[in-house]
């Protein structure tokens, strides 16, 4: 019989990994259900082992199981979405356990500690491939769609209709932040007047007024970059942007690098700014 508290605790681990990558690939959020689904699991395999409980053994004993965990941890209704997020946990606990066995088989680990760090080392690998998954889903998702976007710089805010725009992929070079195209006279209201009327020029063109038009402030010249786009609407552009914070679509605030253009984005005016879709956040509650 093993160790029933290694048994216990390493299966609590690989439960809730399973679970928290179910969470990601549907683009879910994790929260509070992942670690009860997973103790639920983990409970169920520790009773299996012990002596009288050979019951809960085999597939069906498993699979049972593994329905459990799901209406534990995930919002499902209804027969079909069980038995939907059913499969796609099994399939994500076949997946674990190949790389498990491609690690072991490469690696040939000995001892307690090698078959740990063989373990440890298919997870990270697992939890990768998760994520770039939920992240390729996201992107396909949200691409094409209208959402509104928070923009707060220095105490001021403002909120714009965007365009989420899957060529849109630029980061800042100096900073790595991601970057929101905004039309300037949308983002009249949060700049300084001086600094408004500088940008309605080419970013090139207009350097030394741009400058001259931050240096009032310290704060505006520390935020200040210039950064050169190469996007569906524009190729090899260069605008000037601000680093400020920005929500999409009611998710969680992030950093942005807001990069200002006096052309007029959207040709009927349903949206003045452009955002990634790496910025914006699909699951519960968020954007549907």
């Amino acid at each position: 019989m093993p160790n029933l508290d290694q048994y216990l605790a390493v299966n609590l681990l690989m439960d809730a990994l399973l679970l928290g990558a179910l969470a990601r690939v549907r683009l879910q959020r994790l929260d509070w259900r992942v670690a009860v689904g997973a103790t639920a699991g983990a409970v169920y395999a520790t009773l299996a082992v012990l002596p009288g409980w050979a019951a809960l053994t085999g597939p069906v004993g498993e699979i049972l199981a593994a329905v459990v965990m799901v209406r534990i941890a995930r919002r499902v209704k209804g027969l079909r979405q069980t038995l939907v997020e059913t499969g796609v946990l099994l399939l994500l606990a076949a997946g674990l356990a190949g790389l498990a066995l491609l690690v072991s088989a490469i690696v040939r680990p000995t001892g307690v500690v090698g078959d740990a760090a063989s373990l440890a080392a298919a997870a990270a690998l697992f939890v990768l491939a998760a994520e770039a998954y939920a992240r390729r889903q996201r992107t396909a998702r949200t691409a094409g769609t209208v959402l509104p976007v928070e923009i707060a710089w220095f105490g001021r805010r403002l909120l714009v209709q965007a365009f989420v725009d899957s060529g849109c992929q630029v980061r800042d070079p100096s900073t790595g932040l991601p970057v929101v195209i905004a039309e300037l006279r949308a983002l009249r209201a949060l700049l300084p007047p001086r600094l408004w009327s500088a940008l309605q020029q080419p970013a090139l063109g207009a350097a030394q007024e741009v400058a001259a038009a931050a240096a009032d402030d310290d704060r505006v010249a520390s935020s200040l970059r210039l950064v050169q786009l190469s996007t569906v609407t524009s190729e090899g552009e260069w605008l000037f942007g601000l680093r400020a914070q920005a929500r999409v679509g009611g998710g969680p605030v992030q950093m942005a690098v807001v990069c200002v253009t006096p052309r007029r984005l959207s040709q009927g005016g349903s949206f003045a700014a452009l955002v990634p879709p790496q910025m914006c956040a699909i699951g519960e509650g968020v954007v549907s």
